[in-house]
């Protein structure tokens, strides 16, 4: 079976190397015709959850057997590579899924693109799906500039540096993040910043799907909210630069400094105000003299 190309009405044959196929992040029918095709005339399908990509075959109406099944995730990656560019040098056409969207996105895979570059094999896109794009085209933000953030740190005071790092950035930011922590991301911001607008996707294109919008108008009624979403959420985050005013007083640093030295009230108070360890340092020893 050849595709046929409709600008040109001409037959594509695909050649070996390895295909970045991307899938429905939720709706079935998303799925592209030229991916339909690649997947269906793959020999090796390499994707994180075997279980997963052949329950989207099935429903796809696409043959599971007859090809290689390879499950690859960030810990079997290094055993998995070397076979996998033995096979594409084998004149084998592999594809690459994720278990949905688009492949390498806060998904594993880059180590087995950059290793196919390395021995000259063509690496192939078929674009399609992703929730990164479609939450951010819903979200009413401005789309000339953005920035993919993925995970946050588990880390609170990491989280904090995180954000006010990027709200320099003046474009929105695209978190992904675990439904358990959605309350701790909204109230932390708005400790922080003086204004912010969130945009919560879940489930986009599925039955279910949801948005939730969220700004300083209302942003108290969610932190109270018992959110019961399930899974992983894509949020688009504006942020004002302008970060609140939290300073701590003497009095608080004379009280901290009766149990630490200056440089660790420094290092535990900076990582909750405005002002940088170095200024809160020079304030202690000032208290100190």
């Amino acid at each position: 079976m050849l595709l046929t190309d409709l600008t040109s009405n001409k037959k594509i044959e695909l050649k070996n190397g390895l295909y970045i196929v991307s899938t429905p992040i939720g709706n079935r029918y998303d799925i592209t015709l030229r991916a339909l095709y690649v997947l269906n005339n793959s020999n090796i399908i390499v994707c994180e959850d075997t279980r997963v990509t052949k329950k989207l075959f099935t429903l796809l109406n696409i043959k599971i057997s007859g090809r290689v099944w390879i499950s690859y995730n960030d810990y079997n990656a290094p055993s998995k590579i070397k076979n996998i560019i033995e096979e594409i040098n084998k004149n084998k056409i592999v594809s690459f899924v994720s278990d949905a969207g688009t492949p390498l996105l806060s998904d594993p895979g880059y180590k087995m693109v950059q290793e196919a570059l390395k021995n000259n094999i063509k690496v192939i896109p078929i674009p399609g799906p992703s929730a990164i794009t479609a939450s951010l085209i819903i979200s009413g933000a401005k789309t000339d500039k953005f920035f993919f953030v993925g995970f946050l740190s588990r880390k609170k005071n990491e989280y904090v540096k995180i954000l006010k790092k990027y709200s320099d950035l003046k474009a929105p930011l695209i978190i992904f993040e675990k439904s358990k922590r959605i309350k701790f991301l909204i109230e932390t911001v708005f400790n922080w910043f003086e204004e912010a607008n969130f945009v919560i996707t879940r489930e986009l294109t599925k039955m279910h799907e949801e948005v939730i919008y969220v700004d300083i108008t209302n942003f108290e009624k969610y932190i109270k909210k018992d959110f019961n979403l399930k899974g992983e959420l894509t949020i688009i985050l504006e942020l004002n630069r302008k970060l609140k005013k939290i300073i701590f007083s003497n009095s608080v640093l004379l009280k901290e400094l009766k149990k630490f030295k200056p440089s660790q009230v420094a290092s535990i108070l900076a990582r909750s105000s405005s002002e940088s360890r170095e200024e809160i340092y020079k304030r202690c020893v000032s208290l100190t003299k």
